[in-house]
């Protein structure tokens, strides 16, 4: 473990106890956040899974006017954006986990296809080649003065080590891009049976991303799909406030189809940009596990509340990716991680879904339980131990040096 290792970790870990503490300080504010989760529990044991949700949405985003695709696989995703996009040679795209889940940006750079990346801290680990360590917030294991030298390598100009300065260069070079960009691709934080896009964000890109002229892609999972728009909203201020401890982000966007107008006669006119809509509901194995004794993972929003307080996240950092997102990879093949896990809980008790992580990962993790328990402890230990070693080691060299 060097030292930019460490400093990634310490960077981490404190931009996650900021997270905890502005949520501590928030939910005075907020008491019907108990209420709302207990409420979208229900919701998302009755929805997962549900084919006949699934169908009646289709039916009425297509009556919307929204080109809808099913894709089974991840080839079938890619091959189907793949045809969207045709003979453009550029996309931009926001934040999207299910994008991140069938390495869309790499796949599509294979066929020469120049994809940017518009979320600020997504952007950065594209150009830094770094791995995401939280899914709302990939960048925060990276500080200011890492960042700044880093972009300024790979830019070859001065970038001054502030926050605010990084923003501004990264916003202006992105917007140059989505200036000459005809497609753009979002997720979906939610989908609704009346048929309707609910994405919420902070940082203003996925309006601009959404109105590139030619065609807006949706690419999201078919268990994103909710009865209402009202259970739809409850379930982002849900995930709002765990991804980062305020109830409500800077933009809330509700899509029902293209821009249209009836100012004239009432007749409904087409207006504005895009000029379609795709949205592509991806299964991936999704059915498989809605039907399986791991359909309680598909209730998850996607806050990364079990990320932000994982202890083995803490200090394995990319080696073990925490809570829920260490047990997709392990469904997905990849269990000998679940070895690190700690089997301490901290992933259900801080899940506003109270999903039982521990109990799958438990059911999935080879060998016996009292075993892995003691061995991931001791591994725990160990590790943690070498990191707070170095962390005194090389704080006390950066004080000689200074």
């Amino acid at each position: 473990m060097d030292r930019e290792e460490i400093e990634k970790l310490v960077t981490m870990n404190r931009a996650f106890k900021l997270l905890r503490e502005r949520q501590r300080k928030n939910i005075k504010r907020y008491p019907e956040i108990e209420s709302l989760t207990r409420k979208i529990r229900e919701v998302r044991e009755r929805c997962v899974g549900d084919r006949e949700l699934l169908n009646e949405a289709v039916e009425n985003f297509e009556r919307r006017g929204f080109d809808v695709h099913l894709a089974d696989d991840k080839d079938g995703a890619i091959r189907l954006i793949l045809e969207l996009i045709g003979d453009e040679r550029l996309l931009v795209k926001s934040k999207s986990n299910v994008a991140k889940e069938i390495g869309l940006r790499e796949e599509l750079e294979k066929k020469g296809i120049e994809v940017v990346e518009t979320d600020v801290g997504d952007r950065i680990i594209q150009l830094l080649s770094e791995d995401a360590s939280h899914p709302t917030g990939p960048a925060v294991h990276l500080s200011v003065e890492m960042i700044a030298k880093k972009l300024s390598n790979h830019f070859n100009t001065e970038i001054t080590p502030s926050a605010e300065k990084i923003v501004e260069f990264l916003r202006e070079d992105i917007k140059r891009r989505v200036e000459k960009a005809n497609i753009g691709i979002t997720g979906a934080n939610a989908l609704t049976k009346e048929g309707a896009v609910v994405i919420i964000h902070n940082e203003g890109n996925i309006y601009e991303v959404m109105q590139r002229p030619k065609r807006w892609i949706i690419l999201t999972g078919i268990d994103k799909i909710y009865p209402s728009l009202e259970d739809a909203i409850s379930a982002m201020k849900i995930q709002s406030f765990f991804a980062t401890g305020e109830i409500l982000p800077s933009f809330v966007e509700i899509v029902s189809g293209c821009a249209k107008t009836a100012d004239i006669e009432k007749k409904l006119v087409k207006s504005g940009d895009p000029e379609k809509i795709s949205l592509i509901l991806l299964d991936n194995g999704r059915s498989k596990i809605a039907d399986s004794e791991f359909r309680e993972i598909l209730y998850c929003l996607g806050c990364g509340n079990c990320v932000a307080n994982c202890p083995a996240h803490s200090v394995y950092g990319s080696r073990f990716a925490g809570g829920r997102f260490a047990l997709v990879d392990a469904l997905r093949g990849n269990r000998d991680a679940l070895k690190l896990c700690l089997s301490c809980r901290k992933c259900r008790k801080n899940c506003p879904m109270e999903i039982d992580i521990p109990r799958m990962i438990s059911d999935l993790r080879e060998g016996n339980e009292l075993f892995n328990f003691l061995l991931s402890h001791a591994r725990w230990l160990n590790e943690r131990l070498k990191v707070e070693l170095l962390k005194i080691i090389l704080s006390s060299k950066l004080a000689k040096d200074y």
